[in-house]
């Protein structure tokens, strides 16, 4: 392999940083085809699947092959969700407190650097319909905050939860699955069991299920800006280092898989603000020069297929969590360890191929880097 550029490093480093892995500003059409939903399209796209409902009419069960689906401008979007944030209604956008009761003779005013669930304690004679008023939320969100059916009665003093500061939660009654909750609060099946880290359909009565993912992590753009700064010196520093340029290729994949550590796991995500499995995955490539695909699934029909014995650093490993094709995916270490974006920890980290529940799911890997730059994991 020809030895690349001095300048090629740093060019790669600037186009990572400077443009997510989507690259069209404009909102486009896309075309459904069978097997589409909301969660596949938004994937492609890299878009959010809230701002892809929002540019649609159309429920993913109600899609079918054929229909026109309007994929959003990111700009446009980030515009609306700006400029529909006016003052006093933005209660929440840090995590310094938890909760707040309001009592029933004060409206819920917090501060705006702070984020909390907002309680009403409920007075003799009030019901759903008047604190749905009071606080401008509807009667349905309210039922669905706190798990009331249609004909409850509120007792004097019940503490209802007006506005939640966490992701929504839904508890699971007798006769639910999977399908049936995904269906009454129009979430893609696929989607809930990757919020969730589901590797069965199987539910409890009264088990807690996510109904979205905690957005409260890294909202403030002035601290994206800060973090943007600081990745990029570090890899401008790790690309200009003297000895750089005579590291292996394996060395400079894991130098830069590293150096991206902590980044927030978000489901859908390809950014250091959030980014999940394949994204990182990507984005670690991207940095060599190496063009992947986007989703897990994608990137298993891409290299070499090699046995668990033969692992070497910079292959990709392959489990199935939630999904019967390959639905997660990481870069391997060496020593049995591998880096990827988990749901589970909520950030990129390094776990090992024998930790029960990646040795049970673990379905093959993958070698995309030449054999000239592989040596065998001697722990392998």
């Amino acid at each position: 392999m020809k030895k690349s550029s001095p300048y090629l490093i740093p060019l790669m480093i600037c186009l990572f940083l400077a443009f997510p892995i989507s690259r069209s500003e404009g909102a486009v059409t896309y075309k459904v085809k069978k097997g589409d939903s909301y969660y596949s399209i938004a994937k492609k796209y890299h878009v959010t699947i809230s701002d892809l409902k929002k540019a649609n009419s159309l429920s993913s069960r109600e899609m079918k092959p054929g229909d026109k689906v309007i994929i959003p401008s990111k700009k446009k979007m980030a515009h609306k969700k700006t400029k529909s944030s006016a003052p006093g209604k933005d209660i929440a956008s840090s995590k310094e407190s938890t909760e707040e009761i309001i009592s029933p003779d004060r409206t819920a005013e917090t501060p705006a650097h702070i984020e909390k669930n907002i309680y009403h304690r409920a007075r003799k004679g009030e019901t759903l319909s008047s604190i749905s008023r009071k606080y401008s939320v509807s009667v349905a969100e309210l039922r669905e905050l706190n798990d009331l059916n249609k004909s409850v009665t509120l007792r004097k003093g019940q503490k209802i939860l007006v506005k939640s500061a966490g992701p929504r939660v839904y508890t699971v009654k007798k006769g639910d699955n999977i399908w049936k909750i995904a269906k009454k609060f129009k979430i893609d099946v696929e989607e809930l069991a990757e919020i969730n880290e589901m590797d069965s359909t199987t539910l409890k009565v009264g088990q807690k299920i996510y109904l979205e993912e905690d957005q409260a992590v890294l909202n403030d753009l002035p601290k994206a800006e800060i973090l943007t700064k600081n990745l990029e010196e570090e890899l401008k520093d790790v690309s200009e280092s003297e000895d750089f340029s005579d590291k292996s290729l394996q060395e400079k994949l894991t130098l830069f898989a590293k150096k991206l550590m902590n980044i927030p796991y978000k489901f859908g995500g390809n950014s250091i603000l959030g980014i999940d499995c394949s994204a990182y995955v990507k984005k670690v490539y991207d940095l060599l020069g190496m063009d992947l695909p986007r989703t897990a699934r994608e990137q298993f029909n891409e290299g070499e297929a090699i046995d668990k014995e033969e692992l070497s650093i910079g292959d990709l490993v392959f489990f199935r969590t939630y999904a019967s094709f390959p639905s997660h995916v990481g870069i391997y270490l060496g020593n049995n360890l591998f880096i990827h974006a988990s749901s589970k920890g909520k950030k990129v980290k390094v776990s090992n191929l024998d930790a029960p529940y990646y040795l049970k799911r673990f379905i093959g890997a993958k070698r995309l880097l030449n054999d000239e730059h592989i040596s065998l994991d001697p722990q392998s």
